[in-house]
């Protein structure tokens, strides 16, 4: 597809300083501006475009040539919401999204926040404003779980001075919106902020209705990802919101939230599309924001729509449009070559002003992050210490216990089931019940243990241990306490990671070194050890399809029904705690 090419002097009166790095010929271009396919010719110059328009006269020696005959110019495809840590990491789903033809990336930068703390994760950001696609980040206002020492880490002076960073380009997603409704002060504070400086505020406001939805907006919430149904986008866009559509591994919603813009030819100018954050295996079986658009056209949306909310729309939305989402003269060049415009997936991709990507494979990897200086083996604990038994035990002195048992609705939806449990040898007995699984959310460092008992997870699970959720400690899911003793014992060991023990031994292990929350492997290999976390837990009664999911957000503090977290168990539409955590002898 590429050439090099000389032209004679007599065809241009250009100026030396007029020669270009790279050149695309005879190639149709989708102009996002206008919603026309036009021919025309593309130059580039170091990061930006140069030219755009008929002429053919501004190559050298020097200029790369590549002949778009046939095939349709797109920009690069802009995600606007992205959690760049689920089990993957930043690294090695950049590489992935660059091969499929996203080339910016706006980022959720909580686990990277609640990990480095402020100083460090700026030092992490300007390592990833150098990579061959762009990363730019959302801040969170409030953790997504109750933390130690929270009001310090999430103080109002250091997320005022984050969103004061080049990279950050939004205030977001606040998970707790009705402390927004409720007017919390310094949630309000950094809207404020935010607002001054130009840049947006991310919602979240699932479960928000009709009254609520009217006071968010009122209040400075400018997005919401969340919709679950058409009427819910309908909604969010008739009261001013910019909707961000998703489809991702945890639900395959798209197809649905995109019947009543179609039958209803609502326009699409604020509406983007997101995959959120998807399993790696899902990345890998279906693609990602490729996957996205190819949805959208199948629907009945027109192509050059689909492309737009994949590209300049998002790019509207941050205020980039003038560096991103679009092929004209002084934006960056982030172009992708596609065989037709049916077909999302690039043959070429351009970012940057550099060719990154041929015939579907990476020219080379993306620079490689010195991963110990941001995540030492020493952080993951602070402390030596190891697991009893008891630890996972529910201790009381009654002879019969009124306990709030978690159940699983579905991956990540629970309701509180009261039950009557006796008690032997001081610990609440679940007296050999199949479908019952002790739980427990513990310290990293062994300081605090918050216990509970699960159902509708597995049926013979005998323990599954792992550092890989929201809170960023050891959430524990088992039936036999010997099992899940061993199971912690060995993610403190590995200094994170999932562990399944079973039978006296190690039946599944995923080491997640950065900061136990992710994993230094290409996502290819990452995919590999997802599809064999399903089926193991399948084949021993977890029924439904996202088990990763489960593990992010049993200790969240937004999702209803019933959590455990810092607080202990807690009901989360009363803010009420059901059972107490435990603080631990140090």
């Amino acid at each position: 597809m590429s050439e090099k090419t000389t032209y004679s002097k007599h065809q241009t009166n250009n100026s030396q300083k007029d020669r270009l790095d790279l050149f695309i010929k005879n190639g149709t271009i989708l102009n996002v501006y206008s919603g026309e396919l036009l021919k025309a010719n593309i130059g580039i110059r170091g990061e930006r475009i140069w030219y755009v328009g008929p002429l053919s006269n501004m190559v050298d020696d020097g200029t790369r040539i590549i002949d778009a005959e046939k095939k349709v110019l797109v920009p690069g495809y802009v995600d606007p919401h992205f959690h760049p840590w689920n089990i993957y990491n930043p690294l090695s789903f950049g590489e992935e999204a660059c091969r499929l033809g996203t080339t910016t990336l706006v980022c959720d930068n909580l686990t990277f926040f609640m990990l480095m703390g402020l100083e460090l994760f700026e030092e992490f950001m300007d390592v990833f404003s150098k990579m061959p696609v762009k990363f730019f980040w959302f801040c969170r206002a409030v953790p997504q779980t109750p933390m130690e020492q929270e009001d310090d880490l999430f103080s109002v002076k250091n997320i005022k001075k984050l969103l004061k960073n080049p990279n950050v380009q939004a205030l977001g997603e606040i998970t707790r919106w009705q402390e927004v409704v409720l007017g919390n002060p310094k949630i309000m504070s950094l809207v404020k902020a935010t607002k001054l400086l130009r840049k947006r505020v991310d919602g979240h406001t699932a479960g928000a209705k009709n009254e609520n939805l009217i006071i968010l907006s009122r209040q400075g919430i400018e997005s919401c990802h969340e919709s679950i149904s058409g009427n819910e986008v309908l909604e969010r866009l008739r009261l001013g919101f910019y909707v961000m559509l998703r489809e991702s591994s945890l639900r395959q919603d798209l197809s649905n939230l995109l019947k009543p813009i179609t039958e209803n030819r609502i326009l699409t100018d604020r509406l983007m599309l997101t995959t959120d954050s998807s399993t790696p295996a899902f990345y890998d079986q279906l693609g990602i924001n490729d996957n996205v658009i190819k949805i959208a056209i199948k629907e009945g949306i027109d192509p050059v729509a689909a492309y737009r909310m994949a590209t300049i729309n998002p790019a509207v939305y941050f205020g980039l449009d003038h560096d991103i989402g679009g092929i004209a003269p002084g934006r960056y060049g982030d172009i992708l070559v596609l065989e037709d415009i049916l077909n999302p997936v690039p043959e070429t991709v351009i970012s940057k002003g550099k060719i990154v990507v041929e015939n579907g494979k990476l020219n080379k990897p993306f620079p490689q992050v010195n991963w110990p200086h941001f995540f030492p083996e020493s952080s993951f604990v602070k402390k030596t210490w190891t697991a009893d038994e008891n630890l996972f035990r529910i201790p009381s002195n009654n002879k019969n216990v009124n306990f709030p048992v978690i159940k699983l609705i579905n991956t990540v939806i629970t309701s509180t089931e009261w039950t009557k449990f006796k008690t032997k040898n001081g610990f609440v007995d679940l007296d050999g019940n199949s479908d019952l699984c002790l739980v427990s959310l513990i310290n990293r460092d062994g300081r605090w243990v918050t216990n509970g008992v699960l159902k509708g997870f597995g049926a013979s699970v005998e323990a599954l241990a792992s550092s890989f959720n929201t809170a960023a400690q050891i959430l524990v899911i088992g039936q036999k306490p010997d099992a899940m003793r061993a199971a912690v014992n060995r993610v403190l060991e590995i200094k994170g990671g999932i562990v399944a023990f079973e039978n006296g031994r190690i039946v599944y292990e995923l080491p997640l070194p950065l900061g136990g929350i992710m994993s230094e492997q290409p996502m290819r290999n990452i995919a590999a050890k997802d599809i064999e976390f399903q089926r193991f837990l399948a084949v021993r009664g977890y029924p439904f399809h996202d088990p990763l999911y489960t593990l992010i957000f049993l200790p969240n503090d937004f999702l209803p029904d019933v959590r455990l977290n810092y607080k202990g168990i807690i009901d989360i539409k009363r803010n009420k705690t059901l059972w107490p955590r435990r603080d631990l002898a140090e």
